[in-house]
C-alpha cells in the first residue's frame, strides 16, 4: 500500500530517539504488549509525542494523516523558530500550529492550490521526504548519488520524491557539503528501512 499506518510512523519516529530507554506511563487498549510496534508506540506516547483517542485506543493500523505526521515531527524540533506558513485549509484544525511550525522549518509543503490537506492520509513518499528534511538528509541532485544503489521500478529520477526515496532506502556514507546538501561517498550494507517501502 502507498499509505503509512500509525504504527509504522511510530516505529520510524521511535528510531530517531536518541534515548529510547523511557519508562512507559501510557498504554492503549488496542496495542498488545507483544505487537511489533508496542515499544515504539508506548515510548512515544509516554514522551507526549503521540496520542490516542479519548476512549484509550491508538488505532495502530489506521493510515496516519498528513496533520498527524507533521505534529509528531515538530515535537522533535527545538529550534525555537516561530510558526509560519499559511495554508488555505488549516484554520481551526487541531494541528494548525504544528503544521505552520513544520512549514517554517521547511519540512512540509502544501499543494499547488495553497492547501495542505491535513486529514488526507500521508503517502510513503511524502513521509520519507519529510523525515529526510527533519534529519537534514537530502542529496541535491542525482549527481550526489552512487551507481549500484537499489532502485525501484515505480520510482524514476523524474519523480519529485526520487531523491528522498533513494536516500531512505540505500544505506550510505556521505560528505556533507558546505551548502548543507550531502554527496554520497560509499554504499553500506542495508539497514531495515526496507520494511517501509
Amino acid at each position: 500500500g502507498q499509505n503509512m499506518t500509525r504504527a509504522e510512523a511510530s516505529q520510524m519516529f521511535y528510531a530517531l530517539l536518541l534515548d529510547q530507554n523511557v519508562p512507559h506511563t501510557v498504554s492503549f487498549s488496542d496495542v498488545p504488549a507483544d505487537a511489533w510496534y508496542a515499544e515504539a508506540v508506548n515510548t512515544l506516547a509516554s514522551l507526549g509525542m503521540v496520542s490516542g483517542d479519548p476512549d484509550g485506543a491508538f488505532r495502530p493500523n489506521d493510515p496516519i494523516t498528513r496533520a498527524e505526521f507533521a505534529a509528531i515531527a515538530v515535537r522533535f524540533d527545538d529550534s525555537g523558530l516561530d510558526p509560519a506558513g499559511s495554508f488555505t485549509d488549516i484554520a481551526g484544525h487541531w494541528a494548525r500550529d504544528e503544521i505552520r511550525q513544520a512549514a517554517a522549518l521547511g519540512w512540509i509543503t502544501g499543494y499547488a492550490d495553497g492547501s495542505f490537506r491535513p486529514n488526507q492520509s500521508i503517502t510513503r513518499a511524502e513521509a520519507v521526504t519529510m523525515l529526510n528534511r527533519v534529519l537534514q538528509r537530502l542529496p541535491e541532485t542525482e549527481k550526489d548519488l552512487l551507481s549500484g544503489m537499489r532502485t525501484f521500478s515505480d520510482c524514476q529520477s523524474s519523480d519529485w520524491f526520487y531523491l528522498a526515496i533513494q536516500e531512505a532506502t540505500n544505506s550510505h556514507d556521505y560528505i556533507r557539503r558546505s551548502d548543507g546538501y550531502e554527496s554520497w561517498d560509499e554504499l553500506l550494507p542495508d539497514s531495515d528501512w526496507s520494511q517501509y517501502q
